[in-house]
């Protein structure tokens, strides 16, 4: 036999004989000091040791049972997200991240600073408007009936006495609330899961369902039937910037004591969007 594969085979011990070590020591070692207050004394941690390491029956317990207590361990914690994309969804947070401090926020500070307020809630009241059709299709699809007649009707009191939507007259006079719904949640509704979780540049946190309800909701936005691309573009970047006028500080207080903000933005985007279908 060759000295390096002796070696070999000798080093394999001595990790496999570190590791039932381990798994049996430090286990008992945590107990120890729960039930002693002291992890500093050595019969309370050998008599916890010996407890544990003789069942009922008198049976001796060989040195893998010990891994046992790790299974169950394993059992009771939440199965692992599928997240086969999680190397570029990690990247594409920390750009998105940067984007937000280093661009879009403080352009949406200085539209805020030279836009009233007043001003940019109208501006927003009308973009919500023109998401009328959005809305309407997917309360439908979703066998909403009722709901659908309700946005049908803000869209036709917001429009006229509202004034082209401006100003939201079918909640100030009629108390009629928003049914947000888009297609990605017409697609879970219907009981097609998310896949695996996308993280998309600039819009942020999705999932495979999502990215194809975000196609089909493009096909039934307003904005998106303009002709000219500069002007479609234009359009679309006053909506972005007047959205981020008005929830300035929103991303700050979600993610100032994130450990690891691509999974808290990952979960909290995942978790929202289930409660939104449920619903």
């Amino acid at each position: 036999m060759r000295w390096d594969r002796l070696l070999h085979k000798l080093l394999m011990m001595f990790i496999l004989s570190l590791a039932v070590m381990f798994f049996r020591t430090g286990p008992d070692l945590a107990r120890g000091a729960d039930q002693t207050g002291n992890t500093g004394d050595s019969s309370a941690i050998k008599t916890v040791n010996s407890e544990q390491n003789s069942p009922e029956d008198g049976s001796q317990q060989d040195d893998f049972g010990a891994f046992d207590d790790f299974e169950e361990f394993e059992n009771d914690t939440e199965p692992a997200v599928f997240d086969p994309l999680s190397g570029y969804n990690r990247v594409m947070t920390q750009i998105n991240d940067r984007l937000y401090y280093w661009v879009i926020k403080p352009v949406a500070r200085g539209y805020k600073f030279v836009m009233p307020k007043p001003a940019r809630k109208g501006i927003g009241n009308f973009f919500r408007n023109l998401g009328f059709p959005v809305r309407m299709v997917n309360n439908l699809l979703q066998l909403k009936i009722k709901r659908a007649g309700s946005e049908t009707v803000r869209f036709v009191v917001n429009t006229t006495v509202g004034v082209a939507g401006f100003w939201d007259a079918a909640d100030s006079l009629m108390g009629l609330p928003v049914y947000p719904e888009d297609f990605g949640q017409t697609l879970g509704y219907y009981g097609v899961g998310d896949g695996f979780p996308v993280v998309l540049p600039v819009f942020g946190p999705s999932n495979v369902r999502d990215v194809f309800g975000r196609a089909g909701d493009w096909f039934l936005d307003p904005v998106n039937q303009l002709d000219e691309t500069r002007v479609r573009s234009a359009v679309n970047m006053v909506r972005g910037v007047n959205d981020a006028s008005l929830r300035l500080g929103q991303y700050e207080a979600i993610t100032k004591d994130a450990l690891d903000l691509y999974i808290l933005l990952r979960d909290g985007y995942r978790d929202m969007r289930n409660k939104a279908i449920e619903e």
